[in-house]
C-alpha cells in the first residue's frame, strides 16, 4: 500500500508567512528604534577589532590577520549603515555580520575553549530578537548554517577544536533551528506588542476620534442640551451645540452655576446654593440633586433640566450629567389650554350666574387698572391690588390670571424690579386678550336688572293693596335695586366647596343665612372684592383635612357659616368655620418680626391684620403673603365698620365685619298688612 503525504494546509503556510514577514508601511516609533538600535549594533561591532586582534594574538592564531579579517568583515555593516535608506535592510545586514563576527571568533579563539566559543552564535542570535523583525534572525540562522557547513568540510578545525564528525554539526544546527524558532516569535511578539504598539495605539486613536466625530455629529444635530459637570460642578469641554445656541460658550474650569448666572442670576445663585447640598454630603444623593432647579425662563425660552448622576464604583458622585430641554413649545400649549379653560370657566359662570360673574369682572377690571396703569407710584397698594386679583380670579377659574398675580408677588418678594415689569407686562397682555374674549361674550349688557324673591313680591303687592303709604311703597321699590346680601354669600358659598376640593379638604359644608338684607352693589364691591381673603384663610389655614379633624374627635366635614345680620344699630358679616383656631403665638412672632407691638390680645388682632402678618408656614399661590387680610382691613375701614375677631384653639374662628346701620342701607322688605 503506498502512503500518501498530506499536504500542508494553505492557511497554515499563509500565518507562518504573515508571522515571518512583517507588514511593510514603517511607523515613525519603528523608525525612530531601529535608526537606535543599528546605530547601537554598529558600535557593537566595531568593538570586536580591539577583542578579536587580542584573541589572535593570546592564541598565537595571527592578530594582523584577526585584524583584516574583521576590518573585511566590519565593511559590510558600515557600507550599510552609509548607504541603505531602510533601517529594515540594514538590521538584516546586521544579522548576517553577527554571525560572520561568530565566524571570526571560533577561528582566531583556536584552544581549549574553542568549542565554548559557539556560545557567540547563540547569544547573539537570542540578542538579535531585539530587532523585532524574524527575518533577521532567519537571516543570521541561515548564515551561521552555512558558514559551518563549508568550514567543515574545508576546515573542520577552524569551528571545532577537534575533527568533529557530521553528527556534531547536525547536533549544533539543531540547537540553532530551535533557537531560531524561539527567537522568531519572541521577535514578532516584541513587534507587534512594542514597535507596533504605537500601530494599535494609532488604530485605537483613529476608532476613538471616529466616534469622538460621530458623537459630535450627533450632539451637534440634537435640540438638546447636553453637559457633565465634576465634582466642583465645573463643566467639561464637550457638550451639543445647542447649548453654545441657548447659553453662549464657557471657558474651561467654569462651572454651570456661572454659565446660568450670566443669563440669569438668580438663577445662578440658586443652582450654586443648590449644589452645595449635593457636595456636602449632608443629604442622600437623590434628594440632594432634587433640590437642583428643574424648569427655568431665560427670556422668551422656557428650560427643563433633568440630572443624571455618574459614580465611581463606591457609588460616590463622579461626574452629573446635566440635559436641557427647550420645552417652549410645551408651556405654550399649557398655557393656551389654561386659557382655553378659562373661557370655558368664564362662559359657564355667565350662563349659571352672569351678575355676580359682571361683578367680579367689573372688580377685576379695577384691580387690573389700578396695578397697571403707574405700579411704581405705591408698591403696597399694588401689592394689595394684585393679591387680591389673584385670590378673586382664582375662585372664578381665572387659574392662568391667578398663576400670573403670584408670579409677580415672588418678584416684589425678591426685590426684583426688573423681573417686576416684565411680569406685570405679560399680565396686561393676558388681560387684554381674556377681557376681549369676555367681552364678546357678554356682548350687550342692556339694562340693569332688578331681582327679587317671591316672598318679597307678595309684600310689595300686599302693600299697594292695603293701601300702603306711598313712601313705603317707594321705599321698598328703591330697596330691591340693592343686592341682596343671601346671593351674594351664596357666590361665596360655591367658591368655598370648591377651594376646600382644590386644598384636599374634603367636601365641607356651607350655611348661608343673609336675613333677607340687602346691600348697595356699588358701594360695597371693593369690600367684598377683599372679603375673599377672608373666606381662602378660613378654609386654607382654618379647616382642617378629614384624617385630621377625625383625629381630632370632629366631623370629617368642616363646616363654614356666612352670615348678614343686625345687631345693636350695626349691620354684621360674619364668617365662622370650626377648623383649628388662629395660631396667636405664631402670630406673635410674626409681628416681632415686622416690629409691631404683640402684648396683648388687642394688640394681636391688630397684628393680624397687618401687612407682612402671615401664619402660614409658607408662601403658596392661595395664601402666605400677609397680604389679604390687610386689604380687607382698609376696604372695611373705608366704609367705617370695624373688625372683630374670636378663636379659640382646636374649635374654629369667628371673623365678624361690623358696619353702622346709618352708613348702609340694608333694611329688609317686610310683609305687612292692614285689616
Amino acid at each position: 500500500m503506498t502512503s500518501q503525504v498530506q499536504p500542508t494546509p494553505p492557511g497554515l503556510l499563509r500565518r507562518i508567512r504573515d508571522t515571518l514577514v512583517l507588514p511593510p508601511t514603517l511607523s515613525a516609533f519603528e523608525q525612530a528604534y531601529l535608526a537606535r538600535m543599528n546605530r547601537i549594533a554598529l558600535w557593537f561591532f566595531w568593538g570586536h577589532l580591539p577583542l578579536l586582534t587580542a584573541l589572535a594574538w593570546i592564541n598565537d592564531t595571527g592578530p594582523l590577520f584577526a585584524a583584516a579579517l574583521t576590518l573585511a568583515v566590519l565593511a559590510g555593516p558600515t557600507v550599510a549603515y552609509r548607504s541603505l535608506r531602510s533601517p529594515r535592510a540594514i538590521s538584516m545586514v546586521f544579522g548576517f555580520t553577527a554571525m560572520c563576527m561568530g565566524g571570526v571568533l571560533v577561528h582566531v579563539g583556536q584552544g581549549p575553549v574553542q568549542i565554548e566559543m559557539h556560545f557567540y552564535f547563540f547569544s547573539v542570535l537570542a540578542m538579535l530578537a531585539l530587532f523585532a523583525n524574524p527575518m533577521v534572525i532567519l537571516t543570521a540562522a541561515a548564515t551561521v548554517s552555512v558558514h559551518h557547513l563549508l568550514l567543515w568540510f574545508a576546515a573542520p578545525k577552524s569551528v571545532f577544536n577537534y575533527d568533529a564528525p557530521l553528527w556534531v554539526v547536525l547536533v549544533h544546527a539543531a540547537f540553532v533551528v530551535l533557537e531560531t524558532i524561539a527567537a522568531c516569535f519572541i521577535a514578532r511578539n516584541f513587534f507587534d506588542n512594542v514597535i507596533g504598539l504605537e500601530k494599535k495605539v494609532e488604530a485605537r486613536t483613529a476608532e476613538i476620534a471616529q466616534r469622538n466625530r460621530d458623537m459630535r455629529l450627533v450632539l451637534d444635530n440634537v435640540r438638546q442640551g447636553f453637559l457633565t459637570v465634576d465634582g466642583q460642578c465645573r463643566l467639561s469641554s464637550e457638550h451639543s451645540r445647542i447649548v453654545d445656541t441657548w447659553f453662549g460658550g464657557y471657558e474651561p474650569g467654569e462651572t454651570f452655576a456661572q454659565l446660568l448666572g450670566r443669563a440669569d442670576a438668580k438663577l445662578g445663585a440658586w443652582f450654586a446654593l443648590s449644589w452645595e447640598s449635593v457636595t456636602d454630603g449632608f443629604l442622600p444623593l437623590e434628594l440632594a440633586l432634587d433640590q437642583l432647579p428643574k424648569r427655568a425662563r431665560l427670556g422668551e425660552r422656557h428650560f427643563a433640566f433633568d440630572y443624571q448622576p455618574i459614580g465611581d464604583a463606591s457609588g460616590q458622585l463622579e461626574k452629573l450629567l446635566i440635559v436641557v430641554s427647550d420645552v417652549t413649545s410645551e408651556v405654550a400649549k399649557a398655557e393656551s389650554d389654561a386659557q382655553q379653560r378659562e373661557i370655558l370657566a368664564v362662559f359657564e359662570r355667565i350662563l349659571n350666574d352672569r351678575a355676580g360673574f359682571l361683578e367680579f369682572y367689573e372688580e377685576a377690571k379695577r384691580l387690573a387698572k389700578a396695578s397697571l396703569a403707574n405700579p411704581a407710584a405705591d408698591w403696597s397698594a399694588t401689592k394689595r391690588h394684585i393679591h387680591t386679583l389673584k385670590g378673586n380670579s382664582a375662585l372664578f377659574g381665572l387659574e392662568a390670571v391667578a398663576r400670573q398675580c403670584h408670579a409677580i408677588e415672588e418678584r416684589l418678594a425678591e426685590n426684583d424690579m426688573p423681573g417686576v415689569q416684565t411680569e406685570l407686562a405679560q399680565l396686561e397682555r393676558r388681560w387684554n386678550a381674556l377681557s376681549t374674549t369676555i367681552d364678546h361674550l357678554l356682548g350687550q349688557q342692556g339694562q340693569e336688572l332688578v331681582t327679587m324673591t317671591g316672598e318679597e313680591y307678595d309684600g310689595i303687592l300686599r302693600a299697594v293693596v292695603d293701601g300702603a303709604e306711598h313712601a313705603d311703597i317707594a321705599r321698598k321699590l328703591v330697596d330691591l335695586k340693592l343686592e341682596p346680601t343671601e346671593q351674594r354669600l351664596g357666590r361665596f358659598a360655591e367658591q368655598a366647596r370648591a377651594l376646600a376640593q382644590r386644598l384636599e379638604k374634603g367636601d365641607i359644608e356651607v350655611a348661608v343665612d343673609g336675613n333677607g338684607l340687602r346691600l348697595e352693589r356699588e358701594r360695597f364691591a371693593d369690600f367684598w372684592s377683599s372679603f375673599s381673603h377672608v373666606l381662602r384663610n378660613a378654609i386654607d389655614h382654618g379647616i382642617e383635612p378629614p384624617a385630621q379633624r377625625e383625629q381630632s374627635g370632629k366631623p370629617p366635614r368642616g363646616r363654614l357659616e356666612l352670615r348678614t345680620f343686625e345687631h345693636g344699630g350695626e349691620f354684621v358679616i360674619e364668617v365662622r368655620d370650626d377648623g383649628r383656631g388662629i395660631d396667636w403665638e405664631a402670630v406673635r412672632k410674626k409681628a416681632e418680626e415686622q416690629g409691631l407691638s404683640a402684648q396683648t390680645q388687642e394688640q394681636l388682632r391688630e397684628a393680624l391684620f397687618c401687612a407682612g402678618v402671615s401664619t402660614a408656614a409658607q408662601v403658596s399661590e392661595i395664601s402666605g403673603r400677609g397680604v389679604g387680610l390687610a386689604a380687607v382691613k382698609d376696604s372695611c375701614a373705608h366704609l367705617g365698620g370695624a373688625i372683630d375677631v374670636r378663636s379659640e384653639s382646636g374649635r374654629g374662628t369667628v371673623m365678624q365685619f361690623r358696619f353702622p346701620l346709618t352708613a348702609v342701607a340694608t333694611k329688609p322688605l317686610v310683609t305687612s298688612s292692614k285689616n
